[in-house]
């Protein structure tokens, strides 16, 4: 786990976060066989685009944008995030066949356990402006969380999906 001292390094956190996100979500596509788990993980890979979008517009004051579109278009990995597996099969749970729910359930786990990750982070922060950047990317999250919940639940009792917006559709 990072030390987060000063805002750049909380936004890096939150930035590499969505990326490993995003790669992690593309792969699952590539690797489920199942055609809805397919595509529920494309949603949440470009989910993971639109977060970053969000962070963009909540953070770019803070280290302007030349110097955002450099942390976020940089190959080099901030750190090694442990929310995100490299690989869907390392998943406990998924394997081949991965569906819908399967892949709403993978998500929302690492949703909480990226606030569970922030929060450590939030209580070894010392400086408050830190902390306030740290409590907007946790609300950040737990608002995605929330949603794929929503999805999560709807879809396990009716076998419809709650919001066709989510998918596209």
């Amino acid at each position: 786990m990072p030390d987060i001292e000063n805002i750049k390094e909380a936004i890096k956190t939150a930035i590499q976060m969505e990326k490993d996100g995003y790669s992690f979500y593309k792969k699952a596509a590539i690797q489920t066989s199942s055609d809805m788990g397919r595509t529920v993980f494309k949603s949440l890979a470009n989910d993971e685009l639109l977060h970053l979008d969000v962070f963009e517009k909540m953070f770019e004051d803070k280290v302007g944008k030349s110097e955002w579109e450099k942390l976020v278009n940089s190959g080099k990995k901030y750190a090694d995030m442990p929310i995100f597996q490299k690989d869907l099969k390392t998943v406990e749970g998924a394997n081949p066949g991965t569906n819908e729910l399967d892949a709403l359930y993978i998500a929302m786990t690492s949703e909480k356990e990226a606030i569970e990750y922030y929060t450590k982070i939030k209580e070894r922060t010392v400086e408050s402006e830190v902390k306030e950047i740290i409590d907007e990317i946790i609300e950040q999250e737990k608002n995605h969380y929330s949603i794929l919940e929503q999805e999560f639940n709807y879809l396990s009792k009716t076998g419809y999906w709650y919001e066709m917006d989510y998918l596209g559709g």
